[in-house]
């Protein structure tokens, strides 16, 4: 496999869209050297690949649920996550060699509502997107080809690869053996043997005896585990609870400071703009009522008489107009002939006592004699008479509730100003970053807590159900009959799979440990450090010194504490060395060491590389890690963050030349400016790749540059 680009959307400190192409025009160019200080985003690149490629499977999770997805939320870019129509992915650009070279496209996307996160998984294959069930074959495939075991080899963090080579279990050493060479197939068998021929698998033919033990033996094991559990749960508590503490500390170190939320803070602007709009329209009111009402207000006893006049003027002008119509010529000559129509004598004369008749009718009395004052139009009397009614409606104190509504609300304003100046949103990214990574440990911690406390109710069950089942074995256990479930056939079997598999083990054992030697004694920098090292047969390490010990020494620890004082002060390699010298066994020691005429014995002590210091340790580790590698049937990529961890100077180019340039198949460095130096570079310069810079700007964004270096 060999991978060509990879591009990040709004992950971690990947703020939109950032893409490295790690395409090569020669084979040889196989190293990628990306540099940056701590915080700038190389773990963020490194944990983003894993996750592209193996999903919920690179947090050991067996699927996509509720627990992956809320790691998953956690390393979305905060800002990005305001948004959710935005998105977030990581797409990875490889090609894997077979008959063909094939080319693939992986793209994980994740998008929220809600809080919600959830995750589409895309992947093209030379060009032709897969379905689903093609797309499930390959992820099973890529689970093969680097399972989730063997993540930290392929993955490698400087700072924690110790650990998982020099547990004292050693099965993850077996474990990556097994697969990386392919010879996992006989273990498989073994363990299928195993299952087949015990006891357990045929309740009916179980030997009482050996039911009963296995049974005392499981209660044991679920005891230790109970135990175990009870450790966790406790540690894990503990963590939550200081947790806890560090998120009330941020959250009032936050408070404390005037910081506040973003949306506390836009409330307030909004409040604020509010009250200023509320001033802008009691003003205009106050504005308008001085203008309309005011000089009204002044002479309000005098309005009825001007409501008064107006209204007498209207009908005064509706009077004199009737009046004015019955003098027009044109009346009277409707008058007179309506008169001529009648059987008058004297048409005039009658016509002209009914028009006076008629006048006499209409005439007003009140109305004679009276005077306009106003002389107002029609218009100017309806707008006057509007006034004056708005002015009797006014409410009594209406000016005085205006002044203090505009009073009440610049106070207001002032306090919301107040509360302005004396908060910040200055580092509101910060806490809320700060809050959301310890909200998200305390889930994920919570989670981990109700599994255990979970966990333990199954197995205090468990362990109820097992003693009770444990009684009744043994009463069976007096009575029962000896019986078999063995056949002949699986038992020869077993024990040839057992012997080919222990040549498998030696041959496989044989090979890492040469070429552990000859990689350490490259590395080291010390001569006569050590003079070899061993790889036993249940993969545990022996680093060996020869050194004289005093015979002096031996018989004195032998005569004061016995025989296996001295194994356990020698150790085993040592010990056995000691009779092999001597040509004696255990009961034969003493007095072949009592007459032993040498005054020392060259014996190969066993150093406890515990104790080595660190960057001895990691050498140890490194050279291990390379013998094992050098295994592998397959060429894959090796990502290795901090490379340096615990190196110091003068070994860094031994590392360099021996270590970095001898790893088959694609690499990328991850490295700080006080690891790998501008020296170093020039050293691998003609299997150089590309070389990038990563810089974690006051935008609080990772910024990438192309072939640069600090």
């Amino acid at each position: 496999m060999r991978i060509e680009s990879i591009e990040l959307l709004n992950f971690g400190s990947y703020e939109g869209l950032n893409r490295f192409d790690f395409t090569a025009g020669a084979p040889e160019k196989r190293i990628v050297i990306i540099g940056g200080k701590n915080g700038a985003g190389k773990t963020t690149l490194f944990s983003a690949l894993q996750i592209c490629l193996y999903g919920s499977a690179s947090f050991g999770y067996k699927s996509s649920g509720k627990r992956y997805l809320r790691e998953i939320a956690a390393r979305i870019n905060n800002r990005a996550r305001l948004d959710e129509s935005s998105c977030a992915y990581v797409k990875l650009s490889f090609s894997q060699d077979g008959i063909l070279t094939d080319h693939y496209e992986m793209t994980r996307t994740w998008r929220w509502q809600g809080g919600e996160v959830s995750e589409t998984l895309a992947i093209i294959q030379n060009g032709q997107p897969l379905d689903e069930e093609a797309a499930i074959n390959f992820q099973n495939y890529l689970l093969h080809l680097i399972p989730p075991e063997l993540h930290k080899l392929y993955f490698f963090d400087g700072e924690n690869i110790a650990g998982y080579f020099l547990d004292d279990s050693h099965n993850n050493m077996k474990d990556a053996l097994l697969v990386l060479s392919g010879d996992d197939t006989y273990e498989i068998l073994y363990r299928d043997l195993r299952r087949l021929l015990n006891p357990r698998g045929s309740s009916e033919e179980d030997l009482p005896t050996a039911q009963y033990l296995q049974q005392k033996e499981a209660l044991a094991q679920d005891q230790q585990a109970e135990q175990s559990v009870l450790a966790s749960l406790e540690q894990t508590r503990s963590e939550i609870e200081q947790l806890e503490a560090n998120l009330a500390a941020e959250k009032a170190r936050y408070a404390a400071g005037g910081g506040i939320s973003l949306d506390v803070w836009k409330q307030l602007q909004h409040q604020s703009r509010e009250e200023e709009t509320r001033r802008e329209r009691l003003n205009g009111e106050l504005k308008t009522a001085a203008g309309e009402i005011l000089p009204f207000l002044i002479v309000k006893d005098l309005l009825p008489a001007v409501r008064d006049q107006i209204t007498l003027e209207r009908r005064l002008l509706a009077y004199r107009v009737l009046q004015a119509s019955f003098r027009t010529s044109r009346f009277k000559r409707r008058l007179s002939a309506a008169v001529k129509k009648t059987s008058s004598q004297d048409p005039a004369a009658d016509a002209d006592i009914l028009l006076d008749s008629i006048q006499s009718f209409f005439q007003d009395s009140d109305l004679e004699g009276r005077a306009e004052l106003f002389r107002l139009s029609e218009d100017q009397g309806s707008a006057i008479l509007n006034s004056i009614s708005a002015v009797e409606q006014y409410p009594a104190g209406g000016f005085e509730q205006l002044r203090r509504e505009l009073a009440d609300s610049l106070q207001r304003s002032r306090s919301l100003r107040e509360q302005l100046q004396e908060s910040s949103i200055e580092h509101y990214e910060e806490h809320i970053r700060a809050v959301a990574a310890d909200t998200a440990a305390i889930q994920r911690l919570t989670d981990q807590r109700e599994h255990l406390e979970h966990r333990l109710s199954v197995l205090r069950e468990k362990i109820s159900a097992a003693e009770k089942s444990l009684a009744a074995s043994k009463s069976v256990l007096a009575a029962a009959l000896k019986q078999r479930s063995l056949t002949d056939l699986s038992e020869r079997t077993l024990l040839l799979v057992e012997d080919l598999q222990q040549q498998q083990y030696r041959r496989l054992i044989a090979a890492v440990e040469a070429d552990l030697n000859r990689k350490f004694q490259e590395l080291i920098r010390k001569d006569d450090f050590v003079d070899r090292i061993e790889l036993h047969q249940d993969f545990s390490l022996h680093v060996i010194r020869n050194q004289a010990v005093e015979t002096d020494i031996l018989r004195a620890t032998l005569a004061a504490h016995g025989a296996s004082s001295l194994r356990s002060s020698l150790k085993p390699v040592a010990y056995q060395a000691l009779l092999q010298h001597l040509a004696v066994d255990e009961a034969q020691l003493p007095a072949a060491l009592a007459r032993c005429p040498d005054p020392s014995i060259q014996l190969p002590v066993e150093l406890d590389y515990t104790q080595f210091s660190n960057g001895e340790k990691q050498i140890l580790v490194m050279s291990l890690y390379w013998a094992i590698m050098n295994q592998s049937q397959n060429t894959l990529p090796f990502m290795i963050d901090t490379p340096f961890a615990r190196i110091d100077t003068e070994h860094r180019a031994n590392i360099t030349e021996k270590f970095f340039k001898e790893l088959r198949g694609q690499l990328f460095v991850l490295s700080t400016n006080e690891e790998l130096r501008h020296e170093h570079l020039a050293a691998l310069d003609a299997q150089i790749a590309k070389v990038y810079l990563l810089e974690y700007g006051a935008d609080r964004r990772t910024h990438i540059t192309e072939g640069s270096y600090f």
